[in-house]
């Protein structure tokens, strides 16, 4: 069985969402109960990540590594070289994900016990994201 549905997110705030609540409800309703699940943001300034959840500091210093890894020159703050502020934004998106895929099993995401599901929004202007979800199974 397949099921996809394509969801419209809020603007979020520059940084990282936490979207696994979302992503386990509309899992559920799938009544999918074992397969793959695959996220889609459609936008180049905006990307998935899986990351952990235990500690709030991890969130925060993985937003702050991304920004280091391809700053953009709208307000990130911390850049490891002020040189690095003329990185294109293509370049932001040859490193990061738009695109996701983990395991479903007993109708949940199968992830770790401290992992959680994120969007992280890379513009200080954000605008309402379009998001695909696709699940593959029985």
């Amino acid at each position: 069985m397949v099921f996809q549905d394509t969801i419209k997110l809020a603007p979020q705030e520059q940084g990282a969402t936490d979207i696994t609540d979302l992503i386990s409800e509309i899992i559920a309703d799938s009544k999918i109960k074992i397969g793959t699940c695959q996220l889609f943001v459609h936008n180049s300034m905006s990307s998935l990540l899986i990351n952990d959840t235990a500690d709030e500091s991890t969130k925060s210093q993985t937003v702050d590594f991304l920004a280091q890894l391809a700053p953009t020159s709208d307000g990130v703050s911390n850049i490891i070289d002020s040189s690095m502020n003329a990185v294109p934004t293509a370049m932001q998106t040859a490193v990061m994900q738009t695109s996701i895929a983990f395991p479903i099993n007993r109708g949940r995401p199968l992830l770790g016990t401290w992992q959680g599901i994120y969007l992280w929004e890379r513009t200080s202007q954000p605008k309402q994201r379009k998001l695909t979800i696709t699940i593959i199974g029985e």
